[in-house]
């Protein structure tokens, strides 16, 4: 009988020391939960001040350059072409004044077609075969952007009328056929 009290204290006592050590468990365990908490608020604060663009002023320095040395060299390489493009407009302009009495009465086709030759007319033709590319890229990236933004796509149907319609088709649709 004092055997079975003994293992009883005994398996009495070993609970309590269990039961200690699952309270100190626990109450660490929820220390560090508010700690992870903490972190993580102070983590999402950062983020959304570093997103505004904000900073600490006692350890950050902001430097304002008052000449902008990349600035000063585009400016510089534009402004000596231009000179370049202003004395090769003086001189034909010049050469015009000394090949025609009249020189207010030039039409700009005229003027255009004794300036330019076969050569210029295909830059001119390259130039705006480019723009045309151009122009059908940043619409088609246009497109694009407005379709991962809202969900839809937007198509024009009879582009060359007075009144175009256009189908607007979602990102959710069932199948491709399906639009408003």
């Amino acid at each position: 009988m004092e055997e079975m009290k003994s293992e009883q204290n005994t398996a009495k006592s070993e609970h309590e020391r269990v039961l200690e050590k699952f309270q100190k468990l626990r109450s660490a365990l929820m220390e560090e939960r508010a700690k992870a908490e903490a972190a993580e608020a102070r983590a999402c604060q950062a983020e959304t001040l570093a997103g505004k663009g904000s900073y600490n002023a006692d350890t950050t320095r902001v430097v304002h350059l008052e000449s902008n040395p990349l600035l000063e060299a585009v400016r510089e390489k534009f402004q000596t072409e231009i000179d370049a493009l202003e004395l090769q407009l003086e001189a034909a302009q010049d050469g015009r004044a000394s090949k025609s009495p009249s020189v207010g009465t030039s039409t700009p086709a005229s003027s255009r077609g004794s300036l330019g030759s076969a050569g210029t007319d295909v830059d001119v033709q390259k130039m705006h075969t480019r723009l045309k590319e151009r122009f059908r890229m940043q619409i088609a990236l246009f497109r694009e952007g407005v379709y991962l933004l809202t969900g839809f796509k937007i198509d024009m149907i009879d582009a060359d009328s007075d009144s175009p319609q256009f189908r607007v088709r979602s990102i959710y649709g069932e199948r491709e056929g399906d639009h408003l």
